[in-house]
């Protein structure tokens, strides 16, 4: 009886094993059932898993490092102690970016600042740019140092094919301003909102407010002017009356060095203007009958003020000396620029786009067809829209201010702004 017994549980075992497989093997050979066709409400609910949304999740995530504000933003402006940018020797205090150390060191006599070259004052803190302004202007400017730096709000203006200069602007100021306002009048998929969304700029967005004007591109200047104002009124929520409002146009850049003596010293007069070099399609070029002068620094509370009284401050002015007995003070001068004005600055793509808009404000008139091969031998030849006023060839090697030094410390990224590739050979 054992050995019948043991066959039939062997039968039995063999019988459950291949169950199990054939049903392992159905298992394996069935499709999920998630992508399974199927008209059953079960099937539907199922197919509603949420993998797909994690790369939106991701990107969500993403957005939460320190990014740029907008008007829908609360924007809080830190204070800065201004000691620290100052050295003493022996009870005397000099300005830290001026002042010779080495001689102060070695010099038996600490009672007076000694200067390196291109710095004025008792302290050293006034730049070259600066101190021949306060000179030419005959006033009696009592200078003193601030405790606390004051603040700069820096707007400015740019449209889809020129702001490539907007980048130079913002490293180039960077460590002065204290956030800059950008009002863009592009509305383009790719204006300037979409390339700091794609990380333009990304470690410098904390200090950037974004606008977009485009809505505003027709109006009058004022308008635009105030309305900028009061959305950066409204953002930002602890501004004094004794911080700074400066406002340029597009392709602007202003001196950081001008800047920075503003921020922390009291007494100098105001609304400031600022004599700009007015380079033509890079810093190669330079005008030889042009400079512009534009109004672009006053404290808040005047600014306040401005906007009641219909101020000639909310004017931007070009070329006009007679200014200067309206403004408190104009920093540069022909030989020592207070910034840059760098027109037509941009591809020749882009450069046909704003002198159609030029031309089509009644800004510019030209006569010639504005094509590709007609702006590039305007870049290569030196020559102004006019076709017959020659530009000045500028020297980076030799010439002191030939552009913004962010442009001299990345000439590898902004080649095309100190290198005229269109150059004729007969020019070099």
């Amino acid at each position: 009886m054992q050995p019948r017994l043991d066959g039939k549980l062997a039968l039995l075992y063999t019988l459950l094993v291949l169950q199990v497989l054939i049903v392992m093997i159905y298992v394996a050979t069935t499709p999920p059932s998630e992508l399974t066709v199927s008209t059953t409400h079960t099937s539907v609910t199922f197919v509603k898993f949420e993998e797909p949304q994690k790369p939106q999740i991701q990107q969500t995530n993403y957005k939460k490092i320190p990014i740029y504000q907008t008007i829908n933003g609360e924007v809080i402006l830190k204070d800065i102690k201004t000691f620290a940018l100052f050295e003493e020797y022996n009870h005397t205090i000099c300005w830290k970016y001026g002042v010779d150390d080495q001689k102060m060191k070695n010099s038996e006599n600490l009672q007076k600042c000694i200067c390196t070259h291109g710095w004025h004052g008792s302290d050293c803190g006034q730049p070259e740019v600066v101190w021949r302004a306060i000179m030419a202007s005959k006033q009696n400017i009592k200078l003193k140092h601030r405790k606390i730096a004051r603040r700069i709000i820096h707007a400015f203006f740019l449209h889809e094919y020129n702001s490539a200069i907007a980048e130079v602007i913002v490293e180039e100021l960077y460590n002065v301003v204290d956030l800059f306002v950008i009002c863009d009048f592009s509305n383009a998929e790719d204006n300037f909102h979409h390339k700091l969304l794609k990380g333009l700029l990304q470690h410098k967005q904390k200090k950037i407010l974004y606008i977009n004007v485009a809505t505003k591109i027709h109006k009058p200047s004022r308008v635009v002017s105030k309305y900028i104002w009061e959305k950066m009124r409204s953002v930002v929520r602890n501004l004094r009356d004794d911080d700074i409002y400066v406002t340029t146009e597009s392709e602007q850049i202003l001196n950081s060095r001008a800047l920075m003596f503003l921020k922390v010293y009291n007494g100098w007069p105001q609304p400031i203007g600022f004599r700009l070099r007015w380079s033509v399609y890079g810093f190669f070029w330079q005008h030889p009958l042009k400079t512009t002068i534009t109004v672009g620094a006053c404290t808040i509370g005047l600014m306040h003020e401005a906007y009641q009284s219909n101020s000639i401050m909310l004017e931007q002015l070009e070329g006009d000396f007679s200014e200067r007995d309206t403004l408190g003070l104009v920093i540069g001068d022909l030989n020592h620029y207070g910034g840059w004005y760098c027109y037509l600055c941009q591809a020749p793509s882009n450069i046909i786009t704003s002198l159609q808009d030029k031309i089509k404000s009644k800004e510019i008139e030209i006569d010639k067809t504005i094509d590709v091969p007609f702006i590039e031998d305007l870049i290569g030849s030196g020559l102004w829209l006019d076709g017959k006023t020659n530009l000045l060839r500028v020297s980076k090697s030799r010439d002191l201010y030939f552009a913004p030094e962010t442009i001299f410390n990345n000439t590898w990224k902004y080649d095309w702004l100190v290198e005229n590739f269109y150059a004729k050979l007969d020019y070099y």
